[in-house]
């Protein structure tokens, strides 16, 4: 069983709890019905979804609109579960009941509202962050460098290539001097071609290039063809190792980590392997940036003194109240860290393979450095 039919299986159960629930708490006879027609309209969603991911090249806007629709449906889905289960056993207390139905029905609309404007406004909506990050050891000749992160794109059928070529069009007309791209890169290999010529053909625009990190999505894909694509361009991969950028003399230093693939056991071991490769040559008391996927690399930037680590895949966790994530899976899970003298950076990322966002917009991120 592959991964999608096991996507499709699981939002089947849960459109069936939630038709199961909803009829639980209104009262419906023939209740099963109401289960069946939730697991089927579920199922119908994920299906579309998986089948706009391939099929996207060969359809406009209105294809695209059912999948912002589907999107839509699945983030209904798991809003729904549990607060329609809460309210069915409410409603058994008799007095209450009426008052748990047009609750149900308001926290229904809801959910179904949340998941059309959060399907819709997570891909629209992209946001500049600004942040100036001050160094004692920036060497004069980088102050007021500005660095461009753009990281988790996932490019393909929500964030494609001309989105691409317009945050690198953007990232210079704020000023960019470096883009650093850190993973996840890209979701469709069948476009990769388009994107290395992207790349490629905007690299020009920033005196420092294009550095690169890879991220787990590449993993998934078909990573030596990724690689070898972005190869054939002027685009520095990072792959446990580092790159010098210079100016008039001065050095900055500029590190990356692969994505660990070990789980468990072993992955604190492959890390610290891989943190030591990337750092390995770098004098102890010089200016480091260090560029990794995954968050928790965060403490390694900290413990090698790079003053600014920059890292992705958490998307933020896509949803967020007042601008805060709902739950913080990882230690690192948005936003700036500090541990008092150096920093690290958590993007909501650039795109996404699921367009759905709630107060987590996507983001590009300029860094000016000061020094200090």
């Amino acid at each position: 069983m592959d991964f999608y039919q096991i996507i499709t299986l699981l939002f089947s159960f849960l459109g069936l709890m939630n038709g199961l629930f909803a009829a639980g708490l209104f009262r419906l006879k023939r209740f099963y019905l109401y289960g069946i027609a939730g697991a089927l309209i579920s199922c119908g969603a994920v299906q579309y979804y998986v089948w706009y991911a391939l099929a996207y090249p060969e359809y406009g806007w209105a294809a695209h609109f059912g999948a912002y629709f589907a999107c839509a449906l699945i983030a209904a889905d798991i809003m729904l579960v549990l607060p329609l289960f809460l309210l069915m056993m409410i409603s058994t207390v008799r007095f209450i009941r009426r008052y748990a139905q047009i609750f149900g029905a308001a926290v229904m609309a809801l959910s179904l509202f949340i998941g059309v404007y959060g399907s819709v406004d997570g891909e629209m909506r992209e946001e500049a962050e600004r942040y100036t990050i001050a160094a004692e050891e920036l060497p004069e000749a980088f102050d007021g460098l500005k660095v461009a992160q753009i990281t988790d794109t996932h490019i393909g059928p929500y964030y494609r290539n001309a989105d691409l070529a317009n945050d690198l069009e953007r990232s210079k007309a704020e000023g960019a001097d470096v883009v650093m791209l850190t993973g996840d890169l890209i979701d469709d290999i069948r476009v990769m071609p388009e994107t290395a010529k992207i790349l490629n053909s905007r690299a020009v625009l920033f005196p420092y290039g294009i550095i690169y990190v890879r991220g787990n999505h590449e993993l998934y894909k078909d990573p030596d063809y990724i690689e070898n694509e972005l190869r054939k361009t002027s685009v520095k991969i990072l792959d446990n190792s580092h790159v010098a950028l210079q100016k008039d003399g001065a050095l900055l230093y500029v590190a990356g980590v692969d994505y660990p693939e070990m789980r468990g056991e072993g992955r604190a071991e492959l890390m610290d392997r891989m943190v030591h490769d990337a750092f390995d040559g770098i004098p102890k008391d010089s200016a480091k940036i260090f560029l990794a996927h995954h968050s928790d690399f965060i403490d390694a930037g900290f413990e090698n003194r790079a003053f600014l680590t920059l890292t992705g895949h958490t998307h933020g966790t896509q949803f967020g109240i007042f601008g805060k994530p709902m739950i913080t899976p990882f230690k690192y899970t948005r936003g700036m860290y500090s541990d008092g003298k150096h920093c690290g950076y958590v993007s909501r990322g650039s795109g996404g393979w699921f367009p759905f966002r709630f107060d987590t917009s996507r983001e590009l991120t300029i860094f000016t450095l000061k020094k200090k």
